[in-house]
């Protein structure tokens, strides 16, 4: 007689704790596993959209122009999320908001496209999802635009 005929045919429950554990494991503590896994992925976006938006917020109140201020920023917000790994065109959206004036604040919010969670043999849970992150510059009050 087998191994597994014998626990089957056991009437203290063992072969029941076996499959229970099986179950548990198989369907519950490795998907969970894997979800927290995804957890560093989330980290890492948050993080490079507040870089992306402090760094452009920055590159703004310092460019003599509105025009080459959206540049410097949308150059910026490009180069740090080729640098952290995530594809440029992950980029949804740059919102510049405010005036370049002596003493005005300005802001500008960065949104990222996050891919979807992904579990083991469950797939894909959700979908891309817009992840947003904002930063505000005031721009000096004594600053000279242009040439003296």
């Amino acid at each position: 007689m087998n191994a597994l005929a014998r626990l089957l045919r056991d009437e203290n429950g063992a072969a029941y704790a076996a499959v229970e554990m099986i179950l548990v494991l198989g369907l519950i503590l490795l998907p969970l596993l894997a979800g927290i896994a995804q957890v560093p992925r989330w980290v890492d976006a948050v993080s490079t959209a507040d870089l992306a938006a402090q760094e452009a917020a920055r590159r703004y109140v310092l460019a003599d122009s509105a025009d080459e201020g959206v540049a410097a920023a949308e150059s910026v917000v490009a180069t740090i999320v080729a640098n952290r790994g995530m594809d440029v065109g992950d980029v949804e959206q740059l919102v510049i908001d405010g005036v370049l004036a002596r003493g005005e604040t300005v802001t500008v919010t960065v949104t990222l496209r996050v891919p979807p969670v992904v579990l083991p043999g469950l797939g894909e849970i959700g979908g891309t999802t817009g992840l947003s992150r904002s930063a505000t510059e005031r721009v000096d009050d004594y600053r000279q635009f242009g040439a003296p």
